[in-house]
């Protein structure tokens, strides 16, 4: 009983801790964190190397802007939190850094929790801080930000983590680097519509949790947009590349496009979990293998969906290195790989996809189908010396090694020389594109990544 009462004592000194934070007045002022320093209570103080440490949470009320001013360089003490429930306009000229105030300190960082409260970040880099948004009537734009070293004490979903369901979010040109948690997440319930495009995903989940470096949720009407990125894993043994899931069987008209990404030394390269409209087109998946039981994954793609409603359309992409091409988990979702006898069906497509050296156990595994669909994988060049139809079914585990498993049509398969030449062509070209860090040649420059021989290599 006295424990109880120890209990209560000590959650009514925090509430009354919270109740004394600083609140601004709603009346729709701008404040800077100069002008918060000139205000008696906000925490906020100007150091005399004119930084700015805010080693107390306050909240800037609903109506109300919180401004970042070019230059500015914050620094948050430990456990401090930052609530902007109106807009945060994080958007200086040419830079900005919010940090924390010494070694040891995690900061919860930013917590944009505004109905009506939109963010803009650009050109500020976060260390060891995370910015949560729920705005449900709002949006998130970060454009040429750095978030690097998140301790995830403000959320372990991202380092910038979605807690409610919201729409027209971009998150483009920034830099992800070594995140304790995955770099960008939302809950399972809490879908949301987002372009996440040109960004660098470099070595997040440090803690090596079960959270691919991207961690989202597709459903209801949203669409998401993930598209131009370089996702380069740590080698961790559970993070993979990216993750999309509907896992609480949500109701969705929209459509998830995963295009055009580079994703490399991963757990895994893409999966789908759950009822999920998705087109995967167009990415380089290489050496995505770190999981240290290829029963639990290692597949360049790998689509899961019991409830067997999922429509995934699979075009163009490169698959090397992994445990397995393409698994089809469960269920008897509908998968594309290639459907190429009529140019003018609705569900034509030219396949183009490219398998190299996924297997496991001295097995080649270009196509794993553990489902009980029928898939088309017509117009595709899989792992074997010539692409006859008695070749490429030892690569392809379906009906015909086990009568409960769905058929795959694989032929006819890809032939033109051309074609493949090209493919290869761009492979080369990739490979010379990355540097042994996996850090691309041509991203714009950021904080701790520098040209070196021509190329941009990351420094600690």
């Amino acid at each position: 009983m006295k424990k109880f009462y120890s209990f209560i004592l000590m959650a009514a000194v925090a509430i009354g801790a919270m109740a004394d934070d600083f609140v601004t007045d709603g009346t729709g002022n701008v404040y800077t964190f100069n002008s918060l320093s000139q205000i008696e209570g906000t925490g906020v103080t100007m150091q005399d190397d004119g930084s700015y440490l805010v080693s107390a949470n306050f909240t800037i009320a609903e109506g109300d802007v919180l401004q970042l001013v070019n230059n500015d360089v914050i620094k948050m003490a430990n456990g401090v939190q930052v609530t902007v429930n109106g807009d945060a306009d994080f958007a200086p000229a040419d830079t900005a850094v919010v940090t924390r105030d010494a070694e040891g300190s995690n900061p919860k960082g930013f917590w944009m929790l505004g109905e009506n409260g939109n963010a803009n970040l650009k050109n500020v880099t976060f260390e060891y801080v995370g910015i949560v948004f729920g705005g449900v009537n709002s949006s998130l734009h970060a454009d040429n930000c750095t978030f690097t070293l998140h301790n995830g004490k403000s959320s372990s979903t991202g380092a910038i983590a979605f807690n409610a369901s919201c729409d027209n979010n971009i998150i483009e040109n920034c830099y992800f680097i070594e995140n304790t948690v995955n770099a960008i997440g939302c809950g399972a319930t809490n879908p949301v519509g987002i372009i996440i495009r040109n960004n660098l995903f470099w070595h997040n989940t440090t803690s090596n949790r079960n959270k691919p470096q991207i961690n989202m949720t597709c459903a209801g009407d949203y669409d998401m947009h993930i598209t131009g990125n370089d996702v380069i894993g740590g080698q961790f043994t559970l993070s993979g590349g990216i993750g999309v899931s509907n896992m609480m069987g949500l109701g969705h008209t929209g459509t998830l496009y995963i295009e055009d990404n580079y994703i490399a030394d991963n757990r895994y390269g893409i999966t789908t979990i759950g009822s999920i409209d998705a087109v995967i087109k167009n990415n380089v998946m290489i050496d995505n293998c770190y999981e240290t039981n290829p029963a639990n994954g290692g597949s360049c793609i790998s689509v899961y969906d019991s409830s067997s409603e999922s429509n995934i359309y699979i075009e163009g992409n490169w698959m090397e290195g992994g445990f397995w091409g393409i698994t089809i988990v469960t269920g008897a979702p509908n998968v594309n790989l290639g459907k190429v006898e009529d140019p003018t069906a609705e569900d034509y497509n030219p396949g183009n996809n490219t398998f190299v050296n996924n297997g496991n156990g001295g097995v080649l595994y270009d196509l794993y189908n553990n489902g009980t669909n029928t898939v088309w994988a017509q117009g595709n060049t899989w792992n074997v010396a010539e692409q006859t139809e008695e070749n490429i079914e030892e690569v392809i585990f379906h009906q015909v090694d086990d009568p409960s498993k769905g058929l795959v049509i694989f032929m006819p398969a890809h032939q033109e020389s051309s074609d493949v030449e090209e493919v290869n062509a761009a492979q080369q070209d990739n490979n010379l594109y990355y540097n042994l860090m996996g850090v691309p040649a041509e991203a714009p420059a950021a904080p701790g990544i520098y040209i070196h021989n021509g190329k941009k290599v990351l420094v600690k």
